[in-house]
């Protein structure tokens, strides 16, 4: 009986012991570390950039001084426009820009369009044409028109997806024309003539549209369309070969362009690594799970 007491007692003071370690061995649940807060980095600093594309001109609005003599030299009768047109163009251009956040960024280029091939014709009465047959006389134009242009331009970025960004901008400047070669050939008359190399410095406006494409972190690569308006042009006189019937006609037109461009721009300075920590991101913190108790083993 006093064995069987002695071990029910010592049964207790061990469970006594053993309960409170137990209890000790139990930790509470960890920290939970939440997702960190991402803040956005505008991307800024200075690029450089250059073109080259084609430029699809356009003439409206052609005119010319020549009309019918009352005196009786030729012309002498009403003159009609027949053909007048400008060939297309090759332009390389190169400038200098600021990216001032992710959306805006603008730029200042030069630009330089290559000479275009001007062509034109018109028609009057002419009774003493063609050996007296009374047909009609007629004038060939033909010449060479280059341009040069300064722009400061816009550009407001649309976002990003997959490396992609679409673009609207807008630009204004001046653009200097330089027309050279001009000459007039009679048709069925003997007078001619040719005028001396115009040039004319006209405001000149823009609006465009394309996509960027990341290349890296520092290059990027333009596909773009332009609208390009650059103004009234006038040329000089035409001196005709016979003074004595020459009317010094000049010639006007206006001018606009629909460009293609293909581009690159290279970002200097540093370039940013990357979406970085907000400053008031939390690390620790939040509503806290329930876990099932962590048990410590030995």
């Amino acid at each position: 009986m006093g064995s069987i007491r002695a071990l029910t007692l010592a049964g207790a003071v061990a469970i006594g012991a053993i309960a409170p370690a137990a209890a000790a061995d139990l930790l509470p649940p960890p920290p939970v570390v939440e997702a960190p807060v991402i803040a956005a980095v505008d991307t800024s600093g200075w690029y450089l950039r250059g073109d080259v594309g084609v430029g699809v001109n356009q003439m409206s609005g052609w005119r010319n001084s020549f009309s019918p003599n009352a005196t009786g030299s030729l012309p002498a009768g009403p003159v009609a426009p027949g053909y007048f047109g400008i060939a297309n163009s090759a332009t390389i251009d190169a400038g200098v820009g600021y990216q001032i956040n992710n959306w805006f960024r603008a730029d200042v280029t030069g630009e330089y369009r290559t000479q275009a091939a001007y062509r034109g014709t018109e028609w009057w009465a002419c009774p003493t044409c063609n050996g007296g047959a009374g047909l009609s006389g007629g004038d060939a134009y033909n010449a060479g028109v280059s341009s040069f242009l300064m722009m400061a331009n816009g550009y407001v970025d649309l976002g990003t997806w997959y490396g992609v960004t679409p673009y609207v901008g807008a630009g204004v400047g001046f653009v200097r024309h330089t027309m050279s070669g001009l000459t007039d050939t009679a048709i069925g008359a003997a007078t001619g003539g040719l005028a001396a190399d115009t040039k004319k410095t006209n405001l000149a406006w823009a609006l465009m549209t394309g996509l960027s494409f990341n290349v890296n972190d520092r290059l990027k690569m333009d596909l773009g369309y332009r609208y390009l308006n650059m103004g009234t042009f006038t040329s000089n006189p035409i001196v005709c070969a016979d003074t004595t019937s020459c009317f010094f006609e000049t010639q006007s037109f206006k001018l606009a362009s629909h460009d293609f461009r293909l581009g690159f721009r290279y970002m200097l300075g540093d370039v940013s690594s990357g979406p970085v920590l907000a400053a008031n991101a939390p690390i620790f913190g939040g509503p806290a799970p329930a876990p099932g108790p962590l048990v410590r083993k030995y």
